[in-house]
């Protein structure tokens, strides 16, 4: 697996937005991403977060999530996501971490073994954006893969 800066290397490159956020890889693994992001970068009106910037960050961590597994099984494929739905639980006043974790094994398992056999899959992931030790957002967002290769 990448290093959390090569993988923060990789998104600045393949997805420009994240370095404009100022997103950072703050741990990477096979069973979960953290990203950090600066208030100062994704403020609002209203000096909290920008709820968009919530939702990029949260998106981001599972698109991430996604590809660090697929890599590691070295099929080309292209990941998009299909749908998402965030609820906004508490205002962001500081700076931010989105957490994505992967589904339970049985679903993880189901999906690599619909990507094997067809080629292509849909997974349901989620993350939560925590502000020092509290949740401010819960998302869940449903990504599609596709081998390329």
């Amino acid at each position: 697996m990448k290093s959390p800066e090569a993988l923060e290397d990789y998104l600045y490159r393949n997805i420009p937005i994240s370095e404009a956020m100022g997103v950072r890889v703050a741990r990477a693994s096979t069973d979960s991403i953290s990203l950090t992001a600066p208030l100062q970068a994704n403020i609002n009106h209203k000096r909290t977060a920008f709820g968009g910037s919530l939702q990029a960050v949260a998106t981001l961590a599972c698109w991430t999530l996604l590809h660090v597994n697929l890599r590691e099984d070295a099929d080309p494929s292209e990941i998009v996501i299909t749908n998402s739905n965030i609820d906004y639980i508490r205002p962001v006043t500081a700076d931010f971490t989105a957490t994505a974790t992967l589904p339970d094994s049985a679903r993880w398992q189901q999906f690599l073994k619909t990507f094997d056999r067809h080629g292509r899959a849909r997974i349901q992931l989620t993350a939560h954006v925590m502000q020092d030790d509290y949740v401010a957002i819960d998302y869940t967002g449903t990504f599609a893969a596709l081998k390329t290769g």
